[in-house]
């Protein structure tokens, strides 16, 4: 440091800091407080010195300088508040030896600002970069300091990799709906599993996302994120963008499309490069780590599947009542196979709403095919009734159900699942043919190499794992159970008098409409169930 008009007393900042992880360990040695105590005695046998500010950054990573407290610290000495920083050592100031680096041996002398490292026996008042001493141990202990975070980095990931392998959840918050039990499970929260529940059951009754939250907002149900502060949490989530959250429709898509709530565990969804790289990106569903039948579902799978098929269909709001239509999304024209669109005319002061085909709507490249919206609520209300009055049983209907089809869909879809997860075994094992190869050449280090090797292992690890969990559930699609308890719905939803948006979506997958007069009905149990026709050459129902 440069000696030139030294102050009589230095005005100095006492900088504090620990990460979760040294928190988490229960290290007591550095502990806030206990780094508190040793700066403060030592400030307390050097007289020359004058405590400014105590700034503490808890919880914060040294992997980089991207800390509120360490940033005011900065602003401190820029505005000339302060000219003296006292740390523990230097691996409480930062443990990228790079950037440490260039505070210690650059930017504290630039801004005349005396740096002491009190274990570390550094002060730059009377120590000079240029001694080969310091020029030598300062880096080095800085590489040392990196070396163990990277270390500790390691170790996280390996620990975390191992709890989720074994069913733990170890977020930090359990998801809305659920808390967190003492042994890293979740169970169901009473009163918030019902507002999920809810959730669900408006989006199967015809509720479109923004209307599901504004109708909360609306009677006060208190958003994720305010139900965890009031129960005492101190919850942080980067979603919300206002003070107090509020529920919002892409709250509800989340609720909506999260499997925790059948019951599925899935951890293990993103990943950083390093502990260098503050980015994260999302990893295939293959490499996720999921555990089925992990916990106690809030919603049934059926239900489940159905919301998430109706989240993929275009569906509008009436601007008149600002309903859903009863076909919404459902009703398609059978020349284009494109979803209709309502219309509403009015004669004598009565209105009258009509499906017409979209295509023709938009482009009139289609035939202009309409019928009216009651008559196919009479035909589809009186399909259900004679499907159900034709059912002796459900234990006969089972007994002779043909379940190819159903289960050749989701064949198809874990096939293709186990096929990617495959190749991404062949992919990470190229990869650990060409690092070794460059490794040979020399392009990358020995320590680079076991790195590289360790992670792809660790990618094959991951995948091998999911192929097995998918096989499981390739043998598990020979069991019935659920198509039984599909049939039961069917059955207990049959028996109205009065159709309703959940009934439809629940029991039917498509009613096309050929012209006014030819329209057909698929049942979303299909293979044991007749699909219906009306019209003079069709069968009537």
């Amino acid at each position: 440091m440069k000696n030139h008009n030294l102050p009589d007393t230095w005005n100095a900042i006492l900088y504090l800091r620990i990460s979760k992880e040294d928190r988490n360990r229960l290290d007591e040695s550095n502990s806030i407080k206990n780094q508190r105590d040793l700066l403060l005695d030592f400030v307390g046998r050097n007289p020359d010195i004058r405590v400014a500010q105590v700034l503490s950054d808890d919880g914060a990573t040294g992997a980089n300088f991207d800390r509120e407290k360490f940033k005011e610290m900065i602003r401190l000495i820029e505005d000339g508040a302060v000219d003296c920083c006292i740390v523990k050592d230097f691996s409480r100031l930062g443990r990228d030896h790079i950037e440490t680096g260039k505070y210690i041996e650059r930017y504290f002398d630039s801004q005349n600002v005396r740096f002491i490292s009190v274990n570390d026996n550094y002060d730059s008042l009377k120590s000079n970069m240029s001694d080969s001493n310091n020029s030598l141990i300062v880096p080095f202990k800085n590489i040392i300091n990196e070396a163990t975070l990277e270390d500790i980095s390691t170790k996280t990931k390996t620990h975390l990799e191992i709890s989720r392998k074994n069913g733990e959840f170890v977020c930090n918050y359990a998801p809305y709906g659920y808390t967190k039990s003492d042994d890293k499970k979740l169970i169901v929260d009473e009163y918030a599993s019902d507002i999920v529940r809810g959730i669900f059951e408006r989006k199967l009754s015809g509720s479109n996302e923004q209307q599901i939250a504004t109708a909360l907002n609306a009677t006060g149900v208190l958003s994720p994120a305010e139900y965890k502060r009031s129960l005492g949490s101190a919850y942080y989530t980067p979603f919300a963008v206002k003070e107090k959250s509020l529920w919002t429709a892409n709250a509800i898509k989340r609720i909506l499309t999260n499997r925790v709530y059948i019951g599925y565990l899935e951890q293990g969804k993103r990943t950083k490069a390093s502990y260098r790289v503050k980015k994260y990106f999302y990893k295939p569903r293959e490499a996720w780590s999921v555990h089925e039948n992990d916990h106690e579902p809030i919603v049934n799978e059926y239900d489940f599947e159905l919301v998430q098929e109706l989240l993929k269909k275009d569906v509008r709001v009436s601007p008149e009542t600002g309903q859903l239509q009863l076909f919404s999304g459902i009703i398609v024209c059978g020349s284009c196979g494109q979803p209709m669109t309502v219309r509403i005319s009015r004669k004598n002061g009565k209105s009258y709403i009509y499906y017409i085909c979209s295509t023709h709507k938009r482009f009139g490249t289609c035939k202009n095919v309409s019928v009216n919206a009651k008559a196919v609520e009479r035909f589809v209300l009186l399909s259900i009734q004679n499907q159900i009055d034709g059912l002796v049983s459900v234990e006969e209907l089972a007994d002779g159900l043909n379940l190819d089809a159903m289960k050749s869909r989701k064949k198809a879809a874990i096939e293709g699942m186990i096929d990617t997860a495959l190749g991404s075994i062949r992919e990470y094992n190229d990869y650990l043919v060409k690092s070794y190869a460059h490794l040979i050449d020399g392009v990358i280090t020995d320590s680079e190499y076991r790195l590289f090797r360790d992670e792809f292992r660790r990618q094959i690890g991951d995948s091998e794992h999911n192929i097995a969990r998918l096989r499981g559930e390739l043998e598990q699609l020979s069991d019935d159970t659920k198509t039984r308890e599909l049939i039961e719905r069917f059955k207990s939803d049959g028996n109205i008098t009065e159709l309703t948006r959940r009934a439809v979506v629940s029991l039917i997958e498509a009613v096309i409409v050929r012209d006014s007069k030819d329209l057909e009905i698929r049942f979303r149990y299909a293979n044991g169930l007749e699909p219906q026709f009306c019209g003079e050459e069709r069968a009537v129902a």
